[in-house]
């Protein structure tokens, strides 16, 4: 039995506002995430708890294929190619593309490409795994650096859970961000998976660094 999320007392538009102003001039920078150094290119996402929480939580082998939308600085496709036969990493922000490219050159990963795309728009085969850490406020979004955190109407994850199935194979398994922000939807996820024949079989979670909130990875599979 998966338990219904509760909500924090964390509302995220603030934060997010201050985090956007800052990643729409910042410039590049040194992070340390799972273990590893990565750069950040200004314009796009800073890794956080959420990013960890997928890179541990991700089950995947060697001979398996992943696909990660959303691959902002390439930190969670790079952790995961280790483990798996191969991976494609992609966005809508050109500047990510870019910057997972970079990351990827740095540790000479050679089974990883990033390309950009909306979506599954450039996306021609089927994978084992796919994962999707999405922009998760329903917001307007002004340019492709908004978008890391605001979806406006919620289209982008409508339209993720509507066409995943088509792109993974049969007993393939997806993995999806989201959090327990007072702001949002908490059955969003839920609501889009039954709506498009998907069954959200096991919940991860961790806490925010100040404990605010809750960030989760839901597993999912085909009904």
């Amino acid at each position: 039995m998966i338990k219904k999320l509760k909500p924090s007392k964390f509302s995220a538009k603030d934060s997010q506002v201050e985090r956007l102003r800052e990643r729409h001039s910042a410039k590049p920078m040194e992070i340390i995430c799972c273990g590893k150094n990565f750069k950040i290119f200004g314009g796009v996402y800073k890794t956080s708890t959420d990013t960890e929480l997928m890179a541990e939580t991700v089950q995947i082998n060697s001979d398996k294929t992943f696909l990660e939308i959303g691959c902002g600085a390439g930190v969670i496709s790079i952790i995961l190619s280790k483990y798996a036969k191969s991976g494609l990493g992609t966005d809508i922000n050109e500047l990510a593309v870019e910057n997972s490219k970079f990351n990827a050159k740095q540790y000479k990963i050679k089974n990883l490409q990033f390309i950009k795309s909306d979506l599954f728009k450039n996306v021609h085969r089927k994978f084992d795994v796919i994962i999707c850490n999405p922009p998760y406020n329903n917001l307007p979004a002004n340019d492709n650096i908004d978008k890391m955190f605001w979806d406006t109407n919620n289209e982008m994850k409508e339209r993720f859970f509507k066409k995943v199935s088509n792109y993974l194979y049969d007993n393939g398994s997806i993995y999806f961000g989201w959090a327990n922000f007072s702001d949002l939807d908490l059955n969003l996820p839920f609501h889009l998976a039954q709506k498009n024949n998907l069954k959200i079989i096991d919940i991860k979670s961790k806490p925010s660094p100040h404990k605010a909130c809750i960030f989760y990875v839901l597993t999912i599979k085909r009904q």
